[in-house]
């Protein structure tokens, strides 16, 4: 049997904190860290984010809602959203494995991500081509954990779900995922992606998928 690794990006491979994006210093002396602060909440932690994930909302609306929304410049919300890529850093132990699992298994990436910040990460990293296929929300429209985007993985890669593990860090989308059949491993931090790891090259050996404790 094929055995097939499906890979979140955010806080899999490449690690974020939405509240601690930060503006580049020539900007960052507009608004005051309070208004920053409230700006990043609204931003990133409400449900415009996921409509501009899935890639039915564009960047420059979602930065007029949000100051609608909140009374704070449509340029603090403008300047976070194109900051947010170079907020994305690499889990080098995950980024390793990838690197070195792609040469003997078909590695598979599913992602919610705006084009944007997809783009701007392909400007920056190479690991994507590590990957046979790559399902990304903006793509296909939808985010996780709705079942379409997992079918679209699963036709896109040419694989079937009770061949492959899906590592992710919410367990909502892993929860997604067992429904339709793909076996998921929670990965709680990227702190911990050695421990994921080391269980993944169990379960690519023949052993049974074990979950990082």
């Amino acid at each position: 049997m094929v055995r097939h690794l499906v890979f979140d990006l955010g806080n899999v491979l490449l690690a974020w904190d939405p509240l601690n994006v930060s503006l580049p210093p020539a900007l960052a002396g507009r608004w005051d860290e309070a208004s920053q602060s409230a700006a990043r909440e609204a931003l990133f932690l409400g449900p415009g984010w996921q409509a501009f994930d899935a890639g039915v909302l564009a960047a420059e609306t979602l930065a007029a809602q949000c100051s609608e929304d909140t009374g704070h410049p449509q340029a603090l919300f403008t300047a976070l959203i194109e900051a947010m890529p170079a907020s994305l850093v690499p889990v080098t132990p995950m980024l390793a494995f990838l690197a070195r699992a792609s040469a003997h298994h078909p590695c598979h990436l599913l992602s919610n991500i705006a084009g944007d910040t997809w783009r701007a990460v392909c400007q920056h990293h190479a690991f994507p081509h590590c990957f046979q296929s790559m399902t990304l929300s903006y793509a296909v429209g939808v985010n996780k954990p709705a079942e379409r985007i997992y079918a679209h993985s699963f036709a896109a890669g040419a694989f079937a779900p009770e061949n492959a593990v899906f590592i992710d860090d919410r367990k909502e989308n892993l929860a997604a995922s067992e429904a339709l059949g793909m076996a998921g491993l929670h990965l709680p931090t990227p702190a911990q992606a050695d421990a994921a790891i080391a269980c993944l090259e169990r379960w690519l050996a023949g052993g049974p998928l074990e979950q990082v404790t």
